[in-house]
């Protein structure tokens, strides 16, 4: 005897967490020369908007992604991938938005908007949005967080850990005595 509780979670589509949906947002835009992304959350949609290289200061592109597209275009990315080929771009523009999903997945809150800009060759730029989910307190309560803080807090942290290796790294022999 078969339960129909079962069948019914067989056929409704898990929902997908928001760092692989934000990788096959990224994955689609890589090949793409952008100085600047920005996608946010619309109810269950993702609203994509992208800058090109260039002077231009007007927006390019913009594109709404449902659920569904969304998983047709895992479902691709997944059939593209070759066999372990090394470690993964950790500064590539899918890497980079999937690292901001899995923020949010960790935290177990609600995505809002993602920033991304390509500031120099070195340099990028990402600020996440999200919101907790809190059942006991009203929505009108909740304040968005930025990951952009505690980033910076990371940021200076490590520089003054840096600077303090480098105080007491590294000091020259110098030898006083007289030559005779």
């Amino acid at each position: 005897m078969t339960t129909n509780a079962a069948t019914v979670t067989q056929l409704t589509p898990k929902k997908m967490r928001y760092s692989s949906m934000l990788r096959c947002l990224g994955q689609c835009f890589e090949e793409m020369q952008l100085k600047a992304l920005e996608i946010r959350a619309h109810g269950e949609t993702l609203i994509v908007q992208a800058w090109n290289r260039g002077t231009s200061m007007a927006m390019d592109f913009e594109k709404h992604y449902s659920p569904q597209d969304l998983r047709s275009l895992d479902a691709e990315g997944r059939a593209k991938r070759r066999p372990y080929m090394g470690p993964p771009d950790l500064l590539s523009l899918s890497q980079i938005l999937r690292l901001a999903g899995n923020y949010v997945d960790r935290t177990g809150g609600r995505f809002l908007r993602v920033s991304w800009q390509d500031q120099s060759d070195k340099i990028q730029s990402v600020t996440v949005q999200w919101e907790p989910i809190q059942l006991e307190r009203p929505a009108a309560e909740l304040q968005p967080n930025l990951i952009e803080e505690l980033c910076i807090h990371i940021y200076k942290q490590r520089k003054k850990i840096n600077l303090a290796a480098e105080r007491q790294g590294y000091r020259p022999f110098v030898s006083v005595a007289r030559g005779g």
